[in-house]
């Protein structure tokens, strides 16, 4: 939910309609808060963007690789070690049956010697303080920070184990590739049973022309955890840098055992034989994978769009993209795909992956998706940035970390990555990143460079609805709510009458915005065409529901709306209160007691619950129950103009109900 957004202005109820129906005139002005609450709906509701969240597909991937919090820990955690990429990598003694291509002697030829590996070795005096500046920037999610903390404890400190993991896994993290490397390179002559390093070097020596060496470190590395996808993919590659095709392919063979992964790692060994020139194969494999369907993830599609190309299969590759975007919303980089090659046919499809080094990036940065889908947003970032070092040229994986650093909220950092976003001819990919641009200057407080950044996206993309959206949640939040009905007006507007998906959430957030200022017959209005195009959905039968309850306005159709809303979404605490604050104001108050008691349950942190709760308590005799629960809605910092109100329900309880009112 977001925040809330203002008590509701100029919206009393209304006692003469009221009375017939029990409604409790004694809800008076401190109940107008809980419409304000209510618009907190209007945050919740999905809006079809223009740009689709990473799929189920990844979800499943990553839920397969195990990854539990500590393998996404920070590295040099004493509580979970081995930490940070846990289970990225592992640096084992070199097997005897290395492939031709593993550097014989090379640097993953000799296990590192255990006797140096001392994780109990804790920083002393002025590394001391560098390193615990180092922890509280890494639990403040100040990567970049992080980074310089932990480089400068271990030049205080130079050898000291946990400096060294902390050290390049951080400096990774804040791109700067060849620090990363440098560090790592000790780490694996002073350290045994390296997690991390050798996955570094190995992407160093990629990035360097030397597939040798990638294959040298890549080898040894015990396929578990997170490994069981990556190391046989970047090993794949690799190996088709040194020209072995067959090896390549044979290296992605361990990955293809899981189901989750199986897909992705098919992708991979298609563009693996296209890239070879062997196309026969890769039609093959392409034939393969297109029988178990179609890809359900944009980065996937636009691969297969490019392999489809390839193979001369041009129409076929147009279908497979309106096919995908007739199911839905779907990322301009693909809707922008299909007008391309509706346009130009095969000539309007970019070469994305060409060399193996950048089908090595390629694979770095989808397991960075797949993990960014649990709660590994900082390996996450360590993959992307990895991918970004091994292949300059892949903005897609500058979008992956400034997305990846928008979910851990820096948004800061978010925008200094999209700044340095080349998106020369990509239009789709310059749209998106200024749309985060402003997205993330109104997180940071800075309304009104947002708002300009809003106003000329709308202007240069006419087509999008988003910047007009997101500038109406901007004012709306802001309770500027006249301005945000007027920017919804304009999306309403572009929007085609019969796209439903696309229409009613707009209505919605438009109905919000009129309710709270005070044009009840528009917000109505807007509510009613909202659930017309989407007749169940919980929010407008929430919003709806209780603002008729409040009213005293069609009072049975709008209990039946705010319990259909209950029953589908049992686990919300704010459309629980609507349902007992409903049954409140029509005098039901041992039916509320129960459902405000179940609210507070799910919402144990919200004022306004607690508040509803001891006045319906209060009305059922139960007053020192009443009085805990509006000292606990005291202590939760309500709106300030609400704080008189409750203290005087401490002082002197809740006037009877008048007559009629139950």
């Amino acid at each position: 939910m977001g925040g809330r957004v203002g008590e509701r202005a100029g919206h009393g109820l209304q006692r003469s309609s009221s009375d017939a129906v029990g409604i409790d005139p004694q809800a008076t002005t401190v109940r107008e808060h809980s419409m304000a609450q209510r618009a907190q709906m209007a945050q919740s509701v999905s809006f079809p963007p223009a740009r689709r969240p990473a799929q189920a597909a990844f979800v499943v991937l990553w839920a397969a690789l195990a990854l539990t919090p500590a393998a996404c820990a920070h590295p040099g955690d004493t509580a979970a070690e081995p930490t940070g990429a846990a289970g990225l990598t592992r640096l084992a003694a070199a097997d005897a049956t290395a492939p031709e291509g593993a550097s014989n002697g090379g640097p993953a030829a000799k296990a590192p010697d255990a006797s140096t590996d001392d994780a109990a070795q804790g920083p002393s005096g002025r590394a001391l303080g560098k390193y615990l500046a180092g922890r509280a920037a890494q639990y403040d999610n100040n990567i970049s920070a992080a980074a310089s903390h932990f480089a400068d404890a271990l030049a205080a400190d130079p050898g000291n184990p946990m400096l060294m993991r902390r050290a390049y896994y951080y400096l990774m993290a804040d791109g700067r590739f060849d620090e990363a490397v440098g560090v790592a390179r000790d780490a694996v002559v002073a350290l045994a049973g390296e997690d991390f390093a050798p996955l570094l070097l190995a992407s160093s020596a990629m990035r360097d022309g030397n597939p040798n060496d990638a294959v040298g470190w890549l080898w040894p590395i015990e396929a578990n955890g997170l490994n069981a996808l990556l190391q046989p993919m970047l090993l794949a590659w690799a190996r088709l840098d040194t020209g072995d095709l067959d090896g390549a392919l044979e290296a992605l063979e361990p990955a293809r055992s899981m189901a989750s992964a199986r897909r992705l790692v098919d992708l991979h060994g298609i563009l693996i034989a296209d890239i070879s020139g062997d196309r026969a194969r890769a039609g093959a494999l392409l034939d393969a994978y297109l029988e178990d369907g179609p890809p359900d993830n944009a980065r996937p599609l636009e691969l297969i769009v490019m392999l489809l190309t390839h193979q001369g299969r041009t129409a076929e590759a147009l279908d497979l993209v309106e096919d995908y975007l007739a199911q839905g919303p779907a990322p301009l980089m693909v809707s922008d795909l299909a007008a391309r090659v509706r346009a130009e046919g095969a000539d309007g499809v970019s070469d994305l992956v060409t060399t193996a080094r950048e089908g090595y990036a390629e694979a770095l940065y989808h397991t960075g998706l797949a993990v960014n889908q649990g709660q590994g947003s900082d390996t996450a970032i360590v993959l992307m940035q990895m991918a970004l070092g091994v292949n300059p040229d892949f903005q897609r994986a500058a979008l992956g970390i400034a997305e990846t650093l928008r979910r851990m909220k820096q948004y800061e950092a978010a925008n200094t990555v999209l700044q340095e976003i080349d998106t020369t001819d990509d239009p789709a990919l310059d749209y998106v990143t200024r749309l985060y641009l402003a997205e993330n200057l109104e997180q940071l407080d800075r309304i009104d460079e947002a708002l300009a950044r809003y106003d000329a996206l709308a202007e240069t993309h006419p087509d999008q609805l988003e910047p007009l959206v997101d500038k109406g949640d901007l004012l709306r939040r802001a309770d500027r709510f006249a301005e945000a009905a007027e920017a919804y007006s304009v999306a309403i507007d572009r929007i085609d009458n019969d796209n439903g998906v696309a229409l009613w959430p707009v209505l919605y957030r438009r109905g919000v915005s009129y309710e709270r200022a005070g044009e009840w017959d528009k917000a109505e209005a807007d509510f009613l065409r909202a659930l017309d195009l989407e007749p169940d959905q919980p929010e407008i039968l929430n919003y709806l529901g209780y603002s008729w309850l409040d009213r005293g306005e069609n009072i049975e159709r709008a209990v039946d709306m705010v319990k259909e809303a209950v029953r589908q979404r049992p686990n919300d605490g704010y459309i629980v209160d609507s349902l007992g604050w409903g049954y409140y104001l029509l005098g039901r108050y041992e039916e509320a007691v129960v459902e405000l008691e179940r609210a507070v349950e799910l919402r144990p942190q919200d004022w306004t619950i607690n508040d509803h709760l001891g006045d319906a308590y209060w009305r059922v005799g139960r007053r020192t129950e009443a009085r805990f629960q509006w000292e606990r809605a005291l202590s939760l910092e309500p709106e300030e103009d609400t704080i008189p109100e409750i203290e005087a329900k401490l002082e002197t309880g809740l006037e009877p109900v008048a007559e009629g009112g139950r």
